[in-house]
């Protein structure tokens, strides 16, 4: 009874989470020109609107460019900076790790202005590599803590034997370490990628009219006009990727560790 009632609050806990989720999914699909739940005629009118649509297309577009970016630096500096804090004979590691994770002791939003004043120093605010090292600066965080864990766990002794049959320090690295710590960089990679492309406060303030990102502009359209179906479309589609994404990713790292 006890394992009965612990199996039926873990799955109400489980469909209260998910819950708003599916309400966005299945309003996706409703023909309403307002959103409504559940559907009344199923249409697939809001996808062909949202595939349509020039603003959304375009926001889309500078979300993933700036996620993509941010991903690729923020993963190779988290990375090395994981080998440096594992591996280095450091005596102030402890403060070289709290400085590297200080992005997430401070609200985004205090973070924002603080960028937002040295960007209006640079004069880089409203520009595309202002916009990708303001992603790649709050989601390093997360890429050297998810790689340090992952370098944990990997046996230097590995590397050190390579290196004493010959191997050069960069091959012995490619060779060992390397495909060892591929599951920890596809999960900081898709880490770094979400939170970019998720992230509403430091957009608002370091995204220009130029490079708005599709957060920004969903949150602008539902402040001015309210939920348009063909947000919930695009949230659909979103959801969709991010699951795909989620899955290969996963797959990926079996075959890996199998491997």
């Amino acid at each position: 009874m006890r394992r009965f009632a612990l199996s039926g609050f873990t799955l109400l806990v489980v469909l209260f989470t998910i819950a708003p989720l599916l309400v966005l999914v299945f309003s996706s699909f409703d023909d309403g020109k307002f959103f409504r739940f559940p559907p009344r005629e199923l249409s697939l009118r809001w996808f062909r609107a949202a595939f349509a649509s020039a603003e959304y297309r375009s926001s889309l577009f500078n979300s993933a460019v700036v996620g993509l970016l941010a991903t690729i630096i923020s993963v190779t500096l988290g990375t090395a900076a994981a080998l440096g804090l594992q591996r280095g004979a450091l005596k102030s590691r402890a403060a070289l790790e709290m400085v590297l994770l200080a992005p997430l002791t401070l609200p985004l939003v205090i973070w924002a202005i603080a960028l937002l004043q040295i960007y209006a120093w640079l004069g880089i605010g409203g520009t595309l590599p202002g916009l990708v090292l303001a992603h790649a600066t709050f989601t390093l965080p997360f890429s050297v803590r998810v790689m340090l864990a992952t370098l944990s766990a990997i046996d230097p002794g590995l590397e050190l034997a390579a290196r004493s049959l010959g191997a050069r320090p960069w091959r012995a690295f490619a060779r060992i370490t390397l495909p060892l710590a591929l599951p920890g960089l596809a999960t900081s990679a898709a880490l770094s990628f979400f939170i970019s492309f998720n992230d509403v406060i430091v957009s608002t303030f370091i995204a220009g009219s130029s490079w708005m990102t599709f957060p920004v502009r969903l949150y602008s359209q539902l402040r001015g006009q309210g939920i348009d179906p063909t947000t919930l479309a695009i949230g659909t589609m979103v959801i969709a990727s991010i699951l795909i994404v989620v899955a290969l990713s996963e797959l990926f790292s079996r075959k890996a560790l199998r491997t």
